[in-house]
This record gives C-alpha cells, structure tokens and sequence, in this order.
C-alpha cells in the first residue's frame, strides 16, 4: 500500500529530483555551498508549515496517516527545495524570511484546495522586494548538454505523473519560439546563440518544477495551454526588450490572479494525483529525442588596422561600473606599433556625446591589477623545542601573466547605410560615432576610410546592426598625440545611460586566434557583479600548497587556472577577488599585496559616487542619505572562445556582500634541532602535511609533484630529515595512490567473482 501511495504521487519524485539537482549543483557546477540557507529553507518552510496547519486545525497535526505529514509537509518541502535551488541570501534572518512568505502564501491567498500563488516564486518574489539582501543568480547552472538533458528527462517524468505537461510544453514552445524569432530571424545571430538561451537551467527547472505546479495553474488544457504563453510572451518581451532578469518568476507571480478567473470561465475536473498514462511516455521520449538532435546540431571587439598591419587579441582589461542603469566602461589601451596605424571600434547602445567620453591615467589598470591579483601568503612554523614566537608574513607575489596584457578592442564601421552620428576630439584620439543598415556597408565603409577587416567579422557585426547598437570609432590623432610625452596611448572611458549590461566579447573572436583572457574589474554600490549567462565560479582559495610553488608562483597560478577553468566546462567566469572597498571599510583584503585603491583611483576608474553622499534633490528627506555609498569591487577572469562562448558577457548587479579573494599558503617548517620529544612529533606532523600540500597541489593544478621543478631553500631543509622531505612525501602518496587503485581493481574482481558464483548456483538450481 505504501509502494502503491508512493509511485501515484509525484510530489515524491520532484522532491528526490531537486535533491539530485542541488547535489549536482554541489558536486559539478562549483556552487558555494551555502549550508545555513538551505538548513533554514528547508527547516523554516516545514516549522511555519506545521505552525499555521496548527492553527488553521487548532489541535497538532500527527506526523503518519492521510492527516499527517503528506498533507503539511510533503509540499512545502518541494517550495523549502526550490529556495534552495534558486535564492541566494547574505543571512539566515533573509532566508527565514522567505520560508515565512512562501508558507503564508499557502495558507492565506487560496481559493477552495487551491493556492493563488506559486509558493516559492512568492517567498522568492517578495524577499527580492523587501529585504534588498537577496538575489537569483541565472547563470549559476550553465547551460551543459548534460543538464539540459537532465532536467528534461527528469521534469518530463514529473510533469507526466501530474498530467501537466501541456503546462511545460507551452511555456518552452512560445518562449524559445519567441527567442528563436528574435535572435535568430530579426537579429540574425547563429543558432548556437539560440541555442544557449534556450538550454539555460534555470528556464529549465522554472518550466517543468513551477510553472507545472498543479496547485496553481488552471485546471483545463486550453486555459493552462492560454495562460503559459502568455506567461512566457510578457517573460519574453520584459527580457528581450526591457534588459530585465528572471522573468518567468515574476510573471508566475503577476499572472496567479488569472488563475480563479480561467478557472471560471474555463471549467473542468479538478487536479487528482494519479500516474500518467502511456500518451505521455511518448511525449517525453518525443522531447528527449529533440534534445538529442540538439546535441547533433548543435573582447569586447576587435580592432581594426590601417593597411596591411595585423592586430590580435590575447588578454584584455576593462573596468565596468554599474549604479542603475548607468554604465561607465574604460578599455585598457596597450598597443604596441606605429599609432598611426591603431584603430579601434565600439559598439555602445547609444550617440555618445563629447562629455560621455575621456582618457584616464593607465595607472588606474595597474593598481586595481595589483591590488585583487592572487596572492600568496607565507607562515612560519616554530620550533616545539625552542621558545620562539610564531611568525607570518603575507608575499605579494606576481600572478600569472595577469599583466600581460594586449590591447582591448570590441567593433567596426560603415559607408553605404552609414551616418556619422557625431564626431570629437578627445585627447589623442579622433572619436566617431556611427550608426549603419548594415554590415556589408560598415565593412565598406571602414575598407574605404583605409582599414583591414578581420575575416568572419560580417557574422558578428550583422546582430549588432540589426539591434539598432551604434559603433565608437577610435583612432589617434598624430598632431594631438605630439603634444603628450611617452609612446604609449591612455585608456578610453565612455559613460552612457542604458538597461544594457554586457560586454561584446563575440566581436573580440573575429580578429584573435584560440582563448582570448579578459580581465573585468567591476565596480557597483549593492554588492558583487556576476555573470547572467555563464556561471561565475570562484576559484579554490585558502589552501595550503607545497613550499617550491613560491619559486615560480606565476606559473603555478597558471597551471591552476587553465585546470580549474577546465573543470568548469570551459564556459564560465572565474572569480578571483570581490570587497567592499569603500573608503570608510579599512578592511579591504587579508592579507594585502599593494596599497589599496584610494578615492582618486576610484574616481578615474569611473566610480562616480565615491566620496560624496547619497543625498540628492529627489530624495531631499532620506535620514541616511547623507551616509556615503559603498563601493563593491568584483574581479572576474573570463577566458572564452567562440565554441563555449556563443554568446556576449551579460551581467548584473547582485546583494552578495560576502569577501572573497584568491589566496594560498605556504609554510616554512621550523630550523633548528627537534630532540625534544615535541619535536619528534612535529616532524612526524610535518611529513603527513607535505603529503597534504601535494595532494592538494594536484586538486588544484591536475599536475603532481614530478611535473614541477622543486627548488627549496637549503638553510631551511637542512634541519629536516629525508624521511620528511618532499620527495619522500611524493613517494608516500604515489604508493597511497596505487594502492587505492589496487583494492578498486580488486573490489571490482570480488564484485564480478560474487556475481559469477552466483550465476552458476542459479544455473545448477534450474538444472
């Protein structure tokens, strides 16, 4: 009976679904596990739940039977997962909160058996609203062939044992038909641009674990069929046409209203749990069959020259602030060559006046570079036999090739169809602003004006025309550049106002060869920037690594990115440092490398707010406005190329203050003689330690102790017996390691050895 009860009731199948999906989200997607808030999601939604069950009962409610705990708590566990899975808080209190809103929802706006709202796109909704110390993160599930299968597979046999798929069909049908109309057919982007929006996890989950509740989507085919596609066409319109993000989940919000009214107007049966029938198998084999045939299917810019000369793209800096909708932009400038044959070209989503355009020291790249860069950091051990104090000391040692930095380029230009919209001098270099029809008449128009476009620059600069984007176009003005001493050119900052914010990095691939390496330092007044489209990931940090890596810590940090970028499927963006730098915060990184930014460095890195306060003419009596905002600074390392980056960077702005820097460890063993008996067992400590420091070398880096020069320092060693050396401890974990491997071989010959037995006994029972 229990089996039976268990199998009719999908609401089981979705909880274990969504257990699986944090795991994986865990376990393969990097995610920071954030224990506190998915202990108080998951414990505060079951405690309001059994709470207001008890009110609305006036008496406790038992935990077994048909009053038990499937009818409070089964499905508020499935609303506890789906906070899990989608809200991120700063603090528990935030997390509490939106247990208590998604638990209301279901008791206090509800028609008969049915909820007005969605209850966890309810909690989500209104603690977004409330609490400004919450946020969604969409790019946090990527956009894998691996997840989309998943989630298809699994949510298609949810959404099948709940008789909703219509549900879930309509919705991904209109919203990615849509999305295909858009990106595709108007804008003329290729179909792996689609097909990256499309396969977004978070759309995904949204379409077959929310939209699909039964609870609260209309009870007739047509009018669920009706009310998902105009969910997912307002979803469409807000995203596409308005910047905004995570559209679905608001629209499931500000669309449960029409439910009672549907219902009306539109009457059948009401939802029963019961299994799905053999139709709907098909229908999802007919989905996975689509996914599968997908599967088959499937910087910022580049620079221009004068004549003959050939430009390309390696590592770029760009330093992005965010307050709203302004947006100031600067791109390092580091062109080596003639400056007569420099040019460059921006695409910017609006005319550009004179004002919104100025060069800055390229100190600023330097500085904040130096300041967020990895770090490595230095402890000393003391002798147990002497009496000696414990010293440490910080290494600010170079990370790299992070300053190796080639230019930033980003777009192109045009003639037939082309307008100049305006045209400036702003320091050394001459500014024009034009807009074009379309890309072959851009690429005329630049190939007249005496400059060499990259090969395969149409495809790209065809969307940005399409999407109505004007081009910034750069060169230097030799009589203005006489005038400043040294041969190098100063960064370009440009500001403008716009719901836009991204960075163009799919024009960068038309003129660079292989990974392109971009470095964004980003600026905003609430919290961190993170990636919409791609996961931000944030590197390993805080661990401890063999003494030798601060010989050649560059390549260390080399070899640790290339791997760690590599484990995240080749399409995300790393984080590799974020604080609050605000001027009052004196606390800006631990431990430091470079003196931190001061208020003028800010200032010239476009951080316009800095140093003044909030107050202002249309908030004239806001009591905290006059207390200065705070500067949140995101360091992000993006490595991209044109298979795992289909699409621009597009970002947003985020509540998550939490600290954050790359850092890692080296200690230094203590000098001196160990004939205490303290001392015997520090270095018995000290032998299992390093075999730590290279077991973690090799997490880090994929590389083991003999793929690395070891270089130690002789005075330090010479106190330190062989049996505790580093190549000792290699042997130790290679031997450790084969071992391991032997008991698996084993382990899975016993395994076979069982079966055997046991295939024989079955064949000598039969006979």
């Amino acid at each position: 009976m229990i089996r039976q009860s268990f199998a009719a009731d999908a609401r089981w199948f979705q909880v274990i679904f969504q257990a699986f999906f944090l795991s994986y989200g865990l376990l393969f997607l990097h995610w920071n596990a954030d224990w506190q808030h998915y202990l108080t999601s998951i414990c505060g939604c079951l405690a309001f739940s059994y709470i207001a069950e008890t009110i609305r009962r006036k008496q406790f409610p038992p935990l077994s039977g048909t009053a038990g705990w499937k009818s409070w708590g089964l499905s508020v566990l499935i609303t506890a997962m789906s906070l899990c899975l989608l809200l991120r808080t700063n603090h528990v209190y935030t997390s509490l909160l939106a247990a208590f809103l998604a638990v209301a929802s279901k008791y206090i706006f509800r028609l008969g058996r049915k909820h007005v709202f969605n209850p966890s796109a309810f909690g989500i909704a209104g603690t977004l609203l409330i609490s400004g110390d919450a946020w969604l993160s969409p790019g946090q599930w990527g956009n894998g062939v691996i997840l989309f299968f998943l989630v298809l597979t699994l949510g298609t046999i949810v959404v099948t044992r709940v008789q909703k798929l219509d549900t879930s069909l309509a919705f991904l049908l209109a919203f990615g038909g849509l999305l295909y109309w858009r990106q595709v057919q108007v804008l003329g982007w290729p179909r792996d641009y689609f097909w990256h929006s499309i396969g977004s996890g978070n759309l995904l989950l949204f379409s077959f674990f929310m939209i699909s509740d039964p609870r609260t989507s209309p009870d007739h085919p047509m009018a669920r069929v009706f009310w998902a596609i105009a969910i997912a066409a307002t979803s469409f319109y807000l995203s596409a046409f308005r910047w905004m993000y995570n559209t679905p989940i608001w629209m499931l919000v500000a669309a449960a209203p029409l439910v009672p009214v549907l219902d009306r107007v539109f009457r059948a049966r009401r939802f029963e749990w019961r299994i799905g029938g053999i139709g709907r198998k098909f229908a999802a084999l007919a989905i996975l069959m689509a996914m599968v045939t997908n599967e088959s299917m499937a910087f910022c810019g580049f620079y221009v020259s004068k004549a003959d000369g050939t430009l390309k793209n390696k590592t770029s800096q760009v330093i992005l602030v965010r307050d709203g909708n302004k947006n100031t932009v600067t791109m390092f400038n580091d062109f080596k060559g003639d400056m007569k044959d420099f040019a460059m070209v921006v695409p910017v989503p609006v005319v550009l006046k004179k004002s919104d355009i100025k060069v800055v020291d390229q100190s600023v790249f330097e500085k904040l570079n130096d300041y967020s860069k990895p770090r490595l950091v230095e402890y000393y051990d003391e002798n147990p036999c002497e009496l000696r104090r414990y010293q440490s000391m910080a290494l600010g040692a170079r990370s790299t090739s992070l300053n190796d930095v080639v230019v930033i380029g980003y777009g192109s230009a045009k003639k037939s169809g082309v307008t100049i919209e305006a045209q400036y001098i702003v320091g050394e270099y001459d500014i024009l602003i034009l807009s074009a029809k379309e890309s072959s008449g851009l690429r005329t128009w630049l190939t007249e004006n005496g400059y060499k476009i990259p090969s395969g620059a149409d495809e790209v600069l065809e969307p940005y025309i399409r999407g109505n984007m004007k081009f910034f176009v750069v060169k230097v003005n030799e009589e203005e550049k006489k005038k400043l001493p040294g041969d190098f050119l100063r960064p370009i900052q440009i500001s403008f106002e716009s719901p836009k914010f991204m960075l163009p990095i799919r024009l960068g691939m038309a003129n660079s060869d292989g990974d392109q390496d971009m470095i964004v330092y980003a600026f905003s007044k609430t919290g961190r920037i993170e990636c919409t489209n791609y996961p931000t990931v944030s590197l390993p940090t805080g661990k401890n690594v063999p003494l030798f890596v601060q010989n050649n810590f560059a390549n260390f940090y080399a070899n640790l990115f290339q791997y760690q970028w590599f484990g995240a499927g080749k399409s995300a963006a790393m984080l590799e440092y974020a604080w609050d730098v605000s001027p009052s915060n004196f606390l800006k990184c631990d431990p430091c490398v470079a003196a931190a930014p001061s208020t003028r460095d800010l200032v010239q890195a476009g951080v316009w707010w800095v140093g003044s306060s909030r107050r202002n003419s249309e908030d004239p009596g806001n009591e905290d406005a006059d207390r200065p905002a705070r500067v949140y600074f995101t360091r992000l390392h993006v490595r991209y190329n044109r298979k795992a980056f289909p699409q621009d960077l597009f970002f947003q702005e985020t509540a998550n203050t939490a600290s954050f820097q790359a850092r890692y460890i080296i200690t230094h063993p203590a000098t001196g003689q160990f004939d205490c008996e303290a001392g015997k067992k520090y270095l018995e400590a000290l032998q299992l330690r390093r075999q730590d420091e290279l077991k973690m070398l090799t997490y880090l880096t994929g590389k083991g102790y003999n793929d690395w020069d070891v270089v130690v320092r002789a005075e330090e060693e010479k106190y330190i017996p062989a049996a505790d050396s580093y190549a000792a401890a290699a042997f130790a974990v290679a031997n450790e390691r084969s071992g391991k491997k032997g008991m698996m071989i084993a382990g899975i010959g016993l395994l076979g050895l069982i079966s055997a037995i046991g295939l024989g006994m079955r064949k000598i029972r039969r006979t």
